[in-house]
């Protein structure tokens, strides 16, 4: 299940750790990863520091850089297979993925991802791609948003303080047994985050 979260705001490292903060205290250890280049030195510095003072005994989260896509499916793999010890529920979340390049040229965005197939979907039940910001300048930046819509399950994005649902598919599925429903349903727009 792909779940695509737009977030426009100036405070975009506050609310996504406070995000990140929501998912480490439910034991579900979040595999981070932002463009490579996307943050400065100092910004980095102040972002991992933030990072590590949200992790707890049972999970923590985990950041990671990549130059493109194919480079963060491998991250998210090799943390899978307990390079970094085992934790029992992990959620790769791909940073601005548009920002990303794709390796192939003759794919877009959503090839990539659904090429992926049913052994991402197996190791990871849920993937989150969260978009900060709109660059309308970028084409192909534009073109990724539309793809990462189409391809989602859950389209959410940040208003001010609360979650506005741009796009929800039910699946046909008994989805209460899953530990992503748990997660979404903390996410949905009469909550905030």
């Amino acid at each position: 299940m792909f779940l695509t979260l737009f977030q426009p705001t100036r405070n975009k490292s506050f609310a996504l750790v406070k995000y990140l903060f929501r998912l480490v205290r439910k034991d579900i250890r979040p595999i981070l990863i932002l463009p490579k280049g996307s943050l400065g030195l100092e910004d980095g510095l102040s972002f991992g520091k933030m990072i590590s003072r949200i992790s707890n005994h049972h999970s923590s989260a985990v950041l990671g850089f990549a130059e493109n896509f194919s480079q963060g499916i491998h991250f998210c793999k090799e943390i899978r297979s307990g390079t970094l010890g085992h934790a029992g529920r992990e959620l790769p979340i791909f940073v601005d993925v548009t920002r990303l390049s794709l390796g192939s040229e003759s794919e877009d965005l959503e090839e990539v991802i659904l090429g992926l197939g049913e052994n991402w979907s197996r190791i990871f039940p849920l993937t989150c791609f969260l978009e900060i910001g709109r660059d309308s300048s970028r084409l192909e930046e534009a073109s990724g948003r539309t793809s990462l819509f189409k391809i989602s399950s859950l389209v959410m994005e940040r208003k001010g303080k609360d979650w506005r649902s741009l796009k929800s598919e039910k699946k046909d599925e008994d989805p209460y047994g899953d530990w992503t429903y748990e997660l979404i349903s903390d996410l949905l727009p009469d909550r905030g985050v």
